[in-house]
C-alpha cells in the first residue's frame, strides 16, 4: 500500500476503520472529541506519521499514526496492523 503525502484527520480515521462512515468521523472531529496534545482538531487537520491522536466518543482511545493512507483498509489488515 503506497503512502500518500497528505491526509485529512477525518479521512484517516475512517480509512483505518475507527469509524463506520467518513461523515461520522467528520462529525466526531468537529464536536471536539478528537484531540492531539490536549487540543481539539479541525476535520481538515493534516496528519503526519508520529502523531498520537486521542479519540473520546463513548470510548477512550489513543492511536499513533504509523502510515498515511486515504483508502479504506480491510478489517483483517486493521486487526493485524493497528494495535489499540
Amino acid at each position: 500500500m503506497k503512502e500518500v503525502p497528505k491526509v485529512r484527520i477525518d479521512k484517516w480515521l475512517w480509512a483505518v476503520r475507527l469509524f463506520k462512515s467518513r461523515s461520522l468521523a467528520t462529525d466526531t472531529v468537529k464536536s471536539g472529541k478528537v484531540k492531539m496534545n490536549g487540543k481539539a482538531l479541525k476535520a481538515s487537520y493534516l496528519v503526519i506519521p508520529g502523531n498520537i491522536i486521542e479519540v473520546k466518543n463513548g470510548f477512550n482511545l489513543s492511536v499513533k499514526v504509523e502510515k498515511l493512507i486515504d483508502k479504506r483498509v480491510s478489517a483483517t489488515w486493521r486487526q493485524n496492523v493497528l494495535r489499540i
